[in-house]
């Protein structure tokens, strides 16, 4: 019985990353406040672009300075009691020149019935309501990128609620790229070609698998993959140097950020699932570079998201095209028909000598940039063969991009539960090869419909997935 509990209380975590329906109270009730503003150290922003010129290859693509602090409802913001017997928390934050604010959070907790806000000074945009469907196991949070240099944060908890609110705000990213293009600046991105403009069907699966992945003040890209029992478990492959030494519990996944015309640079965001674990990786050893996240809220149906099939087998794929974000652009498509050859990414020295840990790409039409990070490179059937490091960037003709092998992270000399072999083939079936789907193929242990009872093996299996631990098989 404890184990059923337990396993309850984890499902309760993995579902309901979303916002719920609601208006901030101090709109509703039309109210004027004078906010606790917390005012931040300006920032240089022409310094910080010309130490963007210079970043290294195979790093992730920054776009925010991160003011850190800590901010609790204990030790800043003004407390209220309202006119309906409930309490409410507001504070304010201004950094000057910001294009947005986003907010990551520890000791996030959030008692039921209580509503969490962000929005600008006008009302103009509002995240939230942010309710007890929010609160995770780590208490680590974050919210999106808010538009302008000026966000308010407020709670409201109505009378008759139990539970004490937390949070502590310990980063406030100030986004100076525009990186969601709130300001409609028209940048000039060709790297690549707008998915909106490949109508080609057996092109969609790739295209619909990949999304725009946000770390908080850095960006790359990445897909979602396949599994073999093919029950649409939410695992997300994007590189290692993007996750490295950052918190996947706060990163936010973008699936339908796509420009709406082939000439247009301007790309919608769409909704976004939140959160994720990480639960294997080639820690940059011998030259990897992979990465397997398993994201923790739902993926809904109406995103018509592809779970792209791959293809571990060590032999030189044909290639057909790659699928990414470049410099935080709407969905960008590239292509190629030729035969790709191996390459490391450091040369000999920086793993192996024997092993040729990357896939050596140069595109007929497109090119890499950054942001393009972690995003996937598909052969000839459409399967994801490896993920971008880097390259020469720029979108730079005539360069190479090299692409981390996804075969060097199937079962190659790894711990054991840190190879993607463990999560994608869990019964290990010795699949190498596998194509991708939309719908769900196979039960998590057989075939199922919706009149079947859900096994609880299976929601032992899901609870495993959730926690990091083995699968069981």
């Amino acid at each position: 019985m404890k184990q059923l509990v337990m396993i309850l209380l984890i499902v309760q975590f993995a579902l309901g990353q979303q916002t719920q329906e609601g208006v901030p109270y101090s709109q509703i009730h039309g109210l004027s406040n004078s906010y606790h503003t917390i005012t931040l150290p300006q920032i240089k922003q022409d310094e910080l672009l010309e130490e963007d010129t210079f970043r290294e290859m195979g790093t992730p693509y920054r776009y925010g300075f991160k003011h850190e602090g800590s901010y609790s409802p204990e030790n800043s913001g003004y407390w209220d009691e309202t006119a309906d017997g409930g309490i409410m928390w507001q504070i304010r934050f201004t950094s000057k020149g910001a294009y947005a604010i986003s907010f990551e959070y520890e000791e996030f907790y959030m008692p039921r019935g209580s509503e969490l806000y962000i929005y600008t000074p006008d009302y103009e945009m509002i995240h939230g309501a942010y309710t007890d469907f929010n609160n995770t196991e780590t208490q680590r949070f974050a919210t999106p990128l808010i538009k302008g240099d000026t966000a308010i944060i407020e709670y409201y908890q109505p009378a008759g609620v139990e539970g004490q609110f937390s949070l502590n705000i310990i980063e406030i990213i100030h986004d100076y790229r525009d990186i969601m293009n709130f300001f409609d600046d028209q940048r000039d991105w060709e790297c690549g070609v707008n998915v909106i403009c490949e109508t080609d069907e057996s092109y969609q699966g790739a295209i619909n698998s990949v999304a725009f992945l946000d770390m908080g003040g850095f960006i790359c890209s990445g897909a979602m993959v396949n599994n073999v029992r093919q029950d649409l478990t939410p695992y997300f492959l994007t590189a290692f140097h993007c996750v490295d030494g950052d918190n996947p519990s706060t990163f936010r996944f973008y699936f339908n950020k796509e420009a709406s015309s082939c000439e247009n640079t301007w790309s919608s965001l769409g909704a976004y699932a939140y959160s994720s674990d990480l639960v294997a990786d080639s820690d940059g050893i011998n030259g990897g570079d992979w990465a397997l996240l398993l994201i923790d809220d739902d993926i809904e149906e109406d995103w018509e998201v592809f779970y792209a099939g791959w293809d571990a087998t060590e032999n030189h794929p044909l290639i057909s095209c790659g699928v990414h974000h470049p410099g935080g652009s709407g969905k960008k498509i590239n292509y190629d028909d030729d035969t790709a050859y191996g390459d490391w990414w450091n040369g000999e020295d920086a793993g192996d000598p024997g092993v040729l840990t990357h896939w050596q790409i140069n595109w007929d039409e497109g090119g890499s940039e950054g942001g393009s990070s972690g995003s996937p490179v598909f052969n000839e059937r459409f399967q994801i063969v490896g993920v971008l490091t880097g390259g020469a960037g720029e979108c730079g003709e005539g360069w190479p991009d090299l692409y981390g092998k996804f075969s060097l992270g199937w079962d190659w000399e790894m711990e054991t539960y840190r190879r993607m072999i463990d999560w994608l083939d869990p019964d290990y079936t010795g699949a190498m090869v596998i194509d991708g789907t939309y719908v769900e193929v196979t039960g998590l242990n057989g075939d199922l419909n919706s009149d079947d009872a859900v096994n609880i093996l299976d929601i032992i299996a899901l609870a495993n997935l959730i926690l990091g631990a083995p699968p069981t098989n």
